[in-house]
């Protein structure tokens, strides 16, 4: 049966390459993904029940997603036709760039894309970003709030996959040489007796520091002014206003236009901070002030490596005792935990940390502990996924 797949799996991937290189003079696609689903329409294999299966995969995952912990990698084992696609609930921060790295150790194509969740009134996923295998998937993070992405691999994907999530800072660091350790009076902190928030961080570094660009922009003002001292505002093609103050000096005109890491003037102490130790005022603006710190953080944590027994992915699993299936890979914070009685089939598709990423049955998927992966034993595929298999590539 296993080589049989393979065959047909061959088959299709190799004409959907096919189709997708003839295509792509023609067709420009809104993602890799929509451009493999064209290539499956031109060619006719859209109407066969194995694709018929992987598109509603993709709908499904989105609607029943699992909560990693960031920084996330997961490895794990795709079994033809048993999993179709992965979905993860990511509640991010404005100013965070998402990176996403999915790929096949087995050379089969994998699909990112993602989404925000619909909104009220709305049915409808708006896609943000997407990428495949090739390369990996950025986003600059707009709006705070929950954010699902889907992996995908292409149809009877066969094999070895690693999935890495994590993010970073989206803006380069505003004072050359230095990082978030160096700031101080962070945002929101009360002033004037609390008559004022602050609305910005303030980064202590040696008069005549360059402060740079964060982004590609337009210097909009060179002013001097009381409060601020000698100030830099540059705007982004995203309407972001970056506001530097208390500079020692200002090495830009207005009207200019410079490029990340370009001087806009050196690190001082002028206007209300006369009294202070030379430091950066740095502020971000659009209708009202942002946190800088989500923008400017980049996370020094790593994602702990996958510890648990990686030759168990791909297996199908039956629980022998009670165990608690959890939406997040952590006993400490978050998430919620479900209870499976005994004799409840599961698919292992993979691993993180020390936890075990499975699927029931019903298409419900979690995490399992170690402890509870040993109340598991091995069984065979269910006879309700053993007629879906036996009839997945019919026409």
């Amino acid at each position: 049966m296993r080589l049989f797949f393979l065959f047909v799996c061959f088959l299709l991937t190799t004409g959907c390459s096919e189709h997708l290189a003839e295509l792509r003079e023609q067709y420009r696609p809104a993602s890799p993904r929509d451009a493999y689903v064209h290539a499956l329409e031109t060619s006719g294999i859209s109407q066969r029940i194995i694709t018929q299966r992987w598109l509603e995969a993709g709908n499904e995952v989105l609607e029943m997603p699992i909560t990693p912990t960031l920084p996330y990698v997961e490895n794990g084992y795709l079994v033809a036709p048993e999993v179709m696609a992965l979905g993860y609930r990511l509640d991010l921060t404005r100013g965070q760039q998402l990176i996403v790295e999915a790929t096949s150790v087995d050379g089969f194509m994998v699909f990112s894309d993602l989404y925000e969740p619909p909104g009220e009134g709305t049915t409808d996923y708006r896609r943000l970003s997407s990428a495949d295998s090739t390369g990996r998937m950025t986003w600059d993070v707009r709006r705070s709030g929950i954010h699902l992405l889907r992996i995908q691999p292409e149809i009877l994907a066969d094999g070895r996959y690693e999935v890495r999530i994590r993010t970073g800072a989206s803006l380069i660091f505003p004072v050359a040489g230095h990082s978030i350790s160096s700031a101080q009076s962070l945002f929101g902190v009360e002033r004037d007796g609390g008559r004022r928030s602050h609305n910005g961080i303030d980064i202590f570094a040696p008069r005549g520091t360059p402060v740079v660009a964060v982004r590609q922009g337009r210097v909009t003002r060179v002013q001097t002014t009381p409060r601020g001292g000698k100030q830099v505002w540059l705007r982004d093609g995203l309407d972001h206003n970056f506001y530097y103050a208390h500079l020692d000096s200002q090495l830009v005109r207005e009207g200019q236009y410079v490029q990340p890491g370009d001087t806009l003037g050196l690190v001082g102490n002028t206007g209300n901070a006369r009294t202070t130790p030379p430091h950066l005022h740095f502020g971000i603006y659009q209708g009202g002030p942002h946190d800088p710190w989500p923008f400017v953080h980049e996370p020094a944590i790593r994602p702990s490596r996958v510890a648990v027994d990686r030759s168990a992915f791909g297996s199908w699993r039956t629980t022998s005792a009670s165990v608690r299936l959890r939406t997040m890979p952590t006993l400490r914070r978050g998430g919620t935990a479900i209870a499976l009685e005994e004799a409840i089939h599961m698919h292992v598709v993979g691993g993180s940390a020390a936890w075990y990423h499975v699927r029931l049955v019903d298409g419900r998927s979690g995490y399992l502990s170690r402890s509870d992966f040993a109340r598991t034993q091995p069984s065979d595929v269910p006879s309700a996924q053993r007629r879906f298999t036996s009839s997945a590539v019919g026409g």
